[in-house]
């Protein structure tokens, strides 16, 4: 199908359009990008002429998407990131990556999700050095300098560039052992009375936060700093413990734990890859998102 002599404008309005209501603004998307404010405000009206309804609304607090705005920001954002997707691709199929990556993640989330990718990654590209910080400790690693590409849960901001990825979702588990000596909790209060694994570095008070707002406070018969610390005294029957589902996921196949109460569980977060910098990243970032965003949807659907 041959392209309209207007398509490469109507292309460069939508971009227009994501980048007001990622930054808040025109005069804002103006600053983050290489293109005048009053381009940007032709790119708009042209766009609102052609489709026949608002997009903008603008005031002294800023600019906003109307519905239809909204609306069509979502298609925007999909052909902007099938575009970059295209791009990353040629650009990165025959070029050799150099330098340090630095991805960042909640530690529970590092060996499930990124580290597959960071070694397919280096396989790829052996001149590459990757770190991996975590959210609880991101100084220890890297001197302090800050991540390229962060695995988020949502609500994400506004400003931010991300990569949708699916829904993560945390659950209660517990090995088959334990479960038909002390029983299966079904309710909030039947569960208080078994014998609970706190991770700590899912926050300092042992609190878990459930279904519809519910929290439950309780005193923990076993305390461990990492997740996968856990889950392993789960496994070895010293009680229920909360983590991500895809933690427990191998486990409960090899039927070493199954799921627990599971109309407790809270609803599930989306995940998002966010980088910096747009299409304007530096080519291991855009390498890393091309590698990493298919496979990581396909885990989170698994």
């Amino acid at each position: 199908m041959a392209l309209s002599p207007e398509s490469p404008l109507r292309f460069e309005a939508l971009m227009a359009l994501s980048s007001v209501a990622r930054h808040g603004s025109v005069q804002a998307a103006a600053e983050a990008s290489s293109q005048s404010a009053a381009k940007l405000h032709r790119l708009l009206r042209a766009q609102e002429q052609r489709l026949g309804v608002a997009l903008v609304t603008t005031s002294a607090r800023g600019s906003a998407l109307t519905a239809a705005g909204e609306r069509l920001r979502a298609y925007a954002d999909a052909l902007i990131h099938a575009v970059t997707d295209a791009e990353s691709s040629a650009r990165q199929e025959h070029r050799e990556l150099k330098g340090t990556l630095r991805l960042q993640a909640p530690r529970a989330l590092m060996e499930p999700l990124l580290l597959p990718l960071v070694l397919r990654l280096q396989e790829r590209h052996p001149a590459l050095t990757v770190c991996l910080l975590s959210d609880e400790h991101p100084s220890h690693v890297g001197a302090g300098a800050p991540a390229h590409l962060r695995l988020m849960r949502g609500p994400l901001p506004a400003s931010v560039y991300a990569r949708p990825l699916g829904d993560l979702r945390i659950g209660l588990f517990a090995s088959p052992r334990y479960l038909n000596k002390a029983g299966r909790p079904d309710s909030l209060s039947s569960l208080a009375r078994h014998a609970l694994i706190h991770c700590s570095q899912e926050g300092v008070a042992p609190v878990w936060r459930l279904t519809e707002g519910q929290t439950l406070r309780f005193e923990p018969r076993l305390s461990m700093s990492t997740s996968s610390a856990a889950l392993r005294a789960a496994i070895e029957g010293a009680g229920i413990v909360c983590c991500y589902q895809l933690e427990a996921r191998r486990a409960c196949a090899q039927g070493l734990l199954e799921p627990v109460a599971e109309p407790l569980w809270p609803a599930a977060h989306p995940l998002a890859l966010t980088y910096a910098l747009g299409i304007r990243a530096p080519g291991s970032v855009m390498a890393f998102l091309e590698l990493a965003t298919p496979w990581l949807r396909g885990r989170l659907v698994d």
